[in-house]
């Protein structure tokens, strides 16, 4: 524990920033961002409107991909994050569309049923045992049927400019839902780096018996940590919905692992323990730009090399903090 809070302490200085993970993933970014530059896709990648979508999507990406990396910071695994997009979108949408609610009304009341579903994940990990592969597998299931049957796999439109404003509208020429991550993500490297919190979760990752021993909550901390990813998830769930004018069902199919991919990016390790929300932030830009760079370079096909690509990605950054701690 102590060596964990001096870690923490040294990470603001700016020799330590230099060694760091995280600039060796900023370099990263950056040569990519070159690279995609120097081909044919310059202009369009440059252009204004492109990077102003570019931002939005990583905003949408990253205010969820926060959530899932203090989970697997915490030593779990979150895998319902998609079906609860589409599910606290398309609740969202019913309460303004069919009940009438107030936009923030409805906001608030999705934000609290999320937050609950991650407790309940909480405490049947913590009190059956049961693996957190499992317990949020069903959810991932059970969310998105739910979702289906309420709507009868239909959209739910909102004709309310209010909603629509939070994730297509702009201030000062800067997308909604970027300001609403960047709130996200100073918040949460708060609460990772400056209190007690953050220090349960790293310590909860690295070895939940000697945190246990040591007379922290366990189920108190995990109730945090997936408390929290759910909570982030329904707001990037509304967020998605408000882009799109409406619920939709069957969205978010997948981002689970988008999730996941730009914690490892970031240098969230899978065994728990490690990994920072800037790193996260960080891998959830690479992700995109290289998800952007490949529509733009490659033309024909894109979206058939995706997966190839990101997932070469993920692996090498999987291998990358492999080798990083084994020469520790």
């Amino acid at each position: 524990m102590v060596e964990r809070r001096v870690q923490v302490r040294e990470g603001w200085s700016a020799a330590t920033w230099l060694k760091s993970r995280e600039m060796g993933i900023f370099l990263a970014l950056l040569v990519i961002c070159l690279f995609i530059i120097s081909t044919g896709a310059r202009e369009a990648f440059l252009r204004p409107l492109n990077l102003q979508n570019l931002s939005r999507q990583i905003a949408l990406l990253g205010i969820f991909a926060v959530g899932e990396a203090l989970v697997i910071i915490a030593g779990g695994i979150d895998l319902s994050v998609g079906s609860l997009i589409a599910f606290s979108g398309v609740y969202c949408a019913l309460l303004m569309a069919e009940h009438g609610w107030p936009l923030l009304t409805s906001i608030l009341a999705v934000l609290a049923g999320s937050a609950f579903i991650g407790v309940v994940h909480a405490l049947l990990i913590d009190r059956f045992n049961l693996p957190p592969f499992v317990v949020t597998l069903g959810s991932l299931c059970m969310l998105r049927s739910i979702a289906l049957l309420r709507t009868n796999s239909m959209p739910v439109p909102v004709d309310l400019e209010a909603f629509h404003f939070l994730g297509n509208g702009r201030v000062a020429g800067i997308p909604v839902p970027v300001l609403f991550f960047v709130g996200v993500a100073g918040l949460g490297e708060g609460l990772m780096r400056l209190t007690p919190i953050g220090r349960y979760l790293y310590a909860l990752g690295g070895n939940e018996e000697a945190a246990r021993l040591s007379g922290l909550k366990i189920i108190r901390i995990k109730m945090v940590a997936y408390g929290l990813c759910s909570l982030l998830t329904g707001l990037a769930g509304v967020l998605y919905a408000a882009y799109n004018r409406q619920g939709m069902p069957g969205s978010g199919v997948a981002y689970e692992l988008n999730a996941i991919a730009a914690a490892v990016i970031g240098g969230c390790s899978l065994s728990g323990g490690q990994g920072t929300v800037l790193g996260t932030v960080l891998g959830a830009c690479i992700l995109n730009v290289i998800l952007n760079g490949i529509n733009l370079i490659i033309r024909h096909n894109a979206s058939l090399w995706e997966g190839v690509i990101v997932g070469s990605v993920v692996v090498l950054a999987v291998m990358f903090n492999s080798l990083r701690q084994q020469r520790r």
